[in-house]
């Protein structure tokens, strides 16, 4: 049996006492009842044997595909210093060692970056591999982040899109308007 991973390794440099303090904010998890949330060690006692109308992590309440019984974070983090005057100063360290979910960490930063630097773009890199040679079972990709979007490039996609555009060439049948 094999094992599959998907790992990555980012950071939100340079933050201001406010931005930490929402990065923070974003990462609790909270129970919302009546259209109110609660951090999960403040639901009133009053409420504690009813069922919330949702419960997860803060900064994934707006995120349509999330759901909360099933999906984890998908990542790890810790806050850090960087005492060094051209390193990344204060940062929000985001890393997956086995099972991430670049999803939820582009969802988080683009959240980030449209309340607090919506004229800058980050990125993040990730890995896809295997504990034994599988075929097929490698790959990575990257996700870039703006305040508005999120872009994926995906190895598999990539490998695919190149290969229709050849069978396409070989065989003027399969061509298509994106491939000429």
């Amino acid at each position: 049996m094999a094992d599959n991973y998907l790992e990555f390794s980012e950071v939100i440099p340079n933050l201001t006492e406010p931005e930490e303090a929402w990065l923070k904010e974003q990462l609790q998890a909270v129970s919302v009842f009546d259209g109110r949330e609660y951090v999960e060690d403040a639901v009133p006692t009053e409420l504690t044997n009813t069922e919330p109308d949702w419960s997860g992590i803060h900064f994934l309440r707006d995120k349509t595909d999330y759901d909360p019984d099933c999906d984890m974070l998908g990542f790890d983090y810790a806050f850090h210093e960087d005492h060094d005057p051209q390193g990344w100063g204060r940062h929000l360290w985001l890393y997956a060692e086995e099972c991430g979910n670049p999803d939820n960490v582009a969802w988080l930063v683009r959240k980030f970056l449209k309340q607090f630097r919506p004229k800058q773009c980050w990125s993040l890199t990730y890995a896809i591999t295997c504990s034994k040679p599988r075929i097929g079972e490698f790959g990575g990709g990257a996700v870039f982040v703006t305040a508005d979007e999120i872009k994926w490039q995906d190895a598999h996609d990539f490998v695919e899109q190149e290969r229709t555009a050849i069978e396409a060439m070989k065989n003027p049948a399969l061509q298509t308007e994106e491939h000429p």
